[in-house]
């Protein structure tokens, strides 16, 4: 199995056409005829995840974010985007991006999101086209509960601190979610339900969001994404037996 019968298996699964318009998916880094190898699932490519990547011999790795997404002309060794390309090139390390594809395909991120906090589906939303297969949200319903216990609820299961805004004695029965940022989503998720679960939200996103009667609940870019990363890793395991989690979490807030 070569690079490319990786990627083929991929598309065939999640279709990587799904991806948002401005995003960068597939092979970003080596040559589709290379050799596989080990295979190693991550997140976000940071220069403690190359490190150990090097060190377990993996030759492949699979990663949620994109590495790249903005055109370079250089390629040194340092500590930049740049730099950690430099580094898996160097150590012949092939790198595959599924991000916006994997969120909006039926069982990646944003389905795992939902599936983690219990939410019942029932439509999705976030959409790019007409057809509805690239939508990056979904909303649906829980078992009727007050804005805080929901709160409590999204902090125990995604492990992180969750940020309110909303009446916390408010009894919310639908909720809409998003991984990783949604604050551009928030007049649509207004009109499907109570509340917002997703991260990265502004000051101006809340303002908008409570005007609109939107509660919302911020559990922060990374832990929103984190269910999508266990689907991915669930996924690979189907397509080959040489698999590792080699996730590093560089940038989480802590309290």
């Amino acid at each position: 199995m070569n690079v490319a019968d990786l990627l083929g298996a991929l598309d065939d699964e999640i279709g990587l056409s799904r991806a948002a318009s401005w995003d960068e998916v597939g092979l970003q880094i080596g040559a589709p005829d290379g050799e596989l190898g080990e295979v190693g699932v991550c997140h976000e490519i940071s220069t403690g995840l190359i490190t150990e990547a090097v060190q377990r011999g993996i030759a492949t790795i699979v990663s949620y974010h994109p590495l790249l997404f903005s055109p370079t002309t250089t390629f040194v060794d340092g500590a930049s985007a740049e730099g950690r390309a430099f580094r898996l090139a160097s150590a012949g390390i092939s790198l595959i991006v599924v991000h916006t594809a994997f969120d909006a395909t039926p069982g990646g991120s944003a389905d795992a999101l939902a599936s983690t906090l219990g939410l019942d589906v029932g439509t999705s939303f976030g959409c790019e086209d007409e057809a509805e297969t690239r939508c990056v949200g979904r909303a649906g319903n829980v078992d009727p509960m007050t804005l805080a216990e929901l709160r409590d609820i999204v902090a125990s299961r995604l492990a992180t601190h969750v940020r309110l805004a909303g009446d916390e004695s408010a009894v919310v029965s639908s909720v809409a979610v998003v991984p990783g940022s949604g604050g551009s989503f928030i007049r649509t998720a207004a009109a499907l339900a109570d509340v917002l679960v997703t991260g990265d939200l502004k000051h101006h996103d809340v303002v908008q969001a409570r005007d609109l009667g939107l509660s919302v609940l911020d559990a922060g870019h990374v832990p929103t994404e984190r269910p999508g990363v266990d689907a991915l890793y669930d996924v690979l395991r189907t397509m080959t037996d040489t698999v590792h989690r080699i996730d590093i979490d560089p940038h989480q807030w802590k309290d």
